[in-house]
């Protein structure tokens, strides 16, 4: 990276340091940046002003959500084979790899690990299931599980179950989901090289039932699958109108067997540039460093969540181990950051 500056951008917009704290002001006051701005910021390649990048970000954090950070863990309550074909996952059928196999796990099971969790002194605590939509009776007792988790724990259960309908969010809100996660991954031109069984308007389907039924969305996507940085906004956009309450950021893991094997991998500081834009576009989500950040980020996590990153999924994934709690405590200590307690 060059220290000269201004930069002109790809839009035509020319970048200062005087600028991007125009752009970050504008946040403030609760107006909003455009596309192209947003492209502007991203395409930033001059040093001072990604730091400048960086530390506006971080005052945008720190205005709509203090310095307190959100913790969750999940379970991988269903990991079956999946009908669908998702590029970069190694639960479909389509791929040959080693993930473990197994149906939907008993409630007292997950009952379990969620008392681990709560002892911890985590708040939330997410079921994850394979595959496009649950059956009726996996459904059933997916519901029973809620009710189970919120009869003998005071966390809060967020879910991450596939595909749903109007009715199926109404049950799920009903017996005690507080949140459901029905990740985009990527824009719209981009998903279709990457899925082929089922379309992005599926996904936005899904998004628009919880809406309707007024549950709290988590909702995000997965960097370094070949996407371009027009890719990386156009989601941010495409997310925008459902304001979601958390954005979960996600780093490709190339698994073998899986069609990205062979991804290269994502520079670290382009990861951290994204978050940092992604603040700009959604300031009061929470942006969560989620599946892969370990491996993608290394040692610069903790520059994440000073740069518009606000939490983390904690103590691992669905098929990939990750941090231990005792470790995300101290990211956060090193981000000067506090978790939060609801």
């Amino acid at each position: 990276m060059s220290n000269e500056k201004p930069v002109p951008a790809r839009t035509g917009t020319v970048l200062t340091e005087a600028l991007i704290s125009d752009l970050k002001d504008r946040i403030l006051l609760g107006e909003e940046i455009s596309f192209d701005e947003a492209m502007a910021l991203i395409e930033i390649e001059d040093d001072a002003l990604f730091e400048k990048l960086m530390t506006s970000a971080r005052e945008i954090t720190l205005f709509y959500h203090s310095n307190f950070a959100h913790l969750c863990s999940l379970i991988n309550a269903k990991s079956n084979l999946c009908a669908e074909d998702c590029h970069f996952c190694t639960q479909s059928v389509h791929f040959k790899t080693d993930a473990d196999r197994y149906h939907l796990l008993p409630p007292n099971t997950i009952l379990e690990a969620a008392k681990i969790n709560e002892s911890q002194g985590i708040n939330t605590f997410c079921l994850v299931t394979s595959g496009g939509s649950l059956n009726d009776q996996e459904f059933e007792q997916i519901l029973d599980t809620v009710r189970l988790l919120k009869k003998h724990t005071q966390l809060h259960i967020d879910g991450s179950l596939g595909f749903l309908t109007p009715e199926r969010a109404r049950r799920l809100k009903e017996a005690g989901l507080r949140r459901f996660n029905n990740n985009l991954q990527s824009s719209r031109e981009f998903y279709k090289k990457i899925v082929t069984t089922h379309t992005y308007d599926t996904r936005l389907e899904t998004l628009d039932f919880l809406k309707q039924e007024g549950m709290d969305l988590c909702s995000g996507g997965i960097l370094g699958m070949g996407e371009s940085r027009e890719d990386r906004m156009k989601l941010a956009f495409e997310l925008k109108p459902y304001k979601p309450e958390c954005l979960p950021i996600n780093i490709l893991s190339p698994r073998k067997g899986t069609p990205l094997e062979a991804a290269p991998k994502i520079d670290p500081k382009e990861i951290i540039k994204t978050i940092a834009v992604y603040r700009f576009i959604l300031p009061k989500s929470n942006i969560k460093l989620a599946g892969g950040r370990e491996a993608g980020l290394g040692g610069y996590q903790a520059l994440a969540l000073r740069a518009g990153a606000n939490g983390m999924i904690t103590g691992g994934y669905l098929t990939t181990s990750g941090n231990s709690f005792e470790q995300d405590q101290a990211l956060l200590k090193e981000a000067g950051l506090e978790m939060a307690a609801g």
